[in-house]
């Protein structure tokens, strides 16, 4: 955002600057004052434009959400109804946003690019729904999600939702163990096993933290957290024991509550 100073003196100053140079001198003082008011004035816009920015994009988004969990479960034609009003709330936030981004997505070369890709996925994914195509749909609008959540990383902007990403990063790397279960005779296997762990915790704790209290009351929210951190706290008993089985299982009864924490707050 650029702007024009112009900075205009009374008729009479030439001659208060000759006769009476402090009356002058206040005179120009109050000028730059109004100026000054007048640049730092957008600051406030800004902001207000960055979170209507993301309360538009949090709009659309929830049904984004919805539409991969139904397209997971195989559901193609709910998730097409879903993908539908995605569209919608998505070109809204288009019209509004696209050609003026808020700050600090105003400095982003790679708004537009974004912005598009996002465009390009949903539309490709809705007619893979529309088709029934379940798993070709899911996979094509998974983009999505990394999309928007490089989109805010390289702005630096960090929103509730991030944490939410974060703690499902972390815990997507401990799910390997589900498939692949831990030898306990290799020990860099079982060291990256507990990183992992203690990964996977740190972040649903943090999640936890940053909770606004708008989430953080909210009995589902707490459910979901305090259930995964108290099964992953016993994965260690699990480790220390060597089961591999336990590992397992509580892999599983976690994955849900995982899953169901991005559908709800992410």
């Amino acid at each position: 955002m650029s702007y024009t100073l112009v900075c205009v003196v009374p008729a009479d100053e030439p001659a208060n600057r000759e006769g009476d140079p402090m009356r002058f001198a206040k005179s120009l003082m109050s000028i730059w004052v109004f100026v000054f008011v007048i640049a730092a004035a957008p600051t406030g816009v800004r902001a207000a434009s960055a979170d209507a920015f993301h309360g538009a994009l949090d709009a659309a988004y929830g049904h984004y959400r919805e539409a991969v969990f139904y397209l997971k479960r195989t559901n193609a034609m709910s998730a097409a109804f879903e993908l539908e009003s995605f569209q919608e709330k998505w070109k809204a936030v288009r019209d509004g946003f696209g050609a003026a981004p808020p700050s600090p997505y105003d400095k982003d070369a790679k708004w537009s690019a974004t912005l598009d890709g996002v465009s390009a996925a949903l539309d490709k994914g809705l007619a893979l729904a529309v088709d029934g195509e379940a798993k070709a749909a899911r996979e094509a609008l998974l983009p999505i999600r990394t999309m928007l959540a490089d989109l805010r990383r390289r702005n630096g902007v960090v929103l509730f939702g991030d944490y939410v990403e974060r703690a499902n990063v972390a815990f997507a790397a401990l799910f390997h163990y589900r498939r692949n279960p831990p030898d306990f005779g290799d020990a860099a296997e079982v060291e990256d096993l507990t990183k992992k762990l203690a990964a996977s915790i740190a972040a649903y704790k943090t999640c936890r933290e940053k909770a606004p209290a708008a989430i953080a009351g909210q009995d589902q929210f707490r459910r979901l957290i305090d259930d995964t951190l108290f099964y992953l706290d016993r994965m260690h008993l699990a480790i220390k024991e060597k089961n591999q089985l336990n590992v397992v299982n509580i892999l599983r009864r976690v994955v849900s509550s995982d899953e169901i924490l991005w559908l709800r707050f992410g």
